[in-house]
């Protein structure tokens, strides 16, 4: 009975395990949107579905992401990298940073 037992905590374990290790690679963050804005009430054809607007958000946090792996491998001081990443939070499509990004890009050519 406890071999049966214990076993069957390990095969459980086991699956436990291996969900963990699939959802660490996947970059999934909850977001959350208004279901319905102020201007759906007055012009409803300018506003997007809810899910489509998640979709966005998810896409512009997976940008963001992918721009802060970018700057953390560049070769910049420390104080640049903190204000490019400060600016990142800010606005993530900054010229600022696709300019670092770019020159750093031609350098390494």
């Amino acid at each position: 009975m406890k071999n049966i037992t214990l076993f069957g905590v390990v095969v459980v374990g086991f699956f436990v395990g291996i969900h963990t290790t699939q959802a660490q690679d996947t970059v999934m963050v909850e977001s959350y949107v208004k279901k319905r804005t102020l201007l759906n009430q007055f012009e409803s054809d300018f506003v997007l579905p809810a899910s489509k607007r998640i979709a966005l958000k998810q896409s512009r946090i997976a940008y963001q992401y992918h721009t802060k792996e970018i700057l953390d491998t560049l070769d910049i001081s420390d104080r640049k990298r903190k204000r490019l990443i400060e600016e990142l939070k800010r606005n993530p499509f900054s010229e600022r940073i696709q300019e670092v990004i770019a020159n750093e890009h031609e350098a390494k050519e």
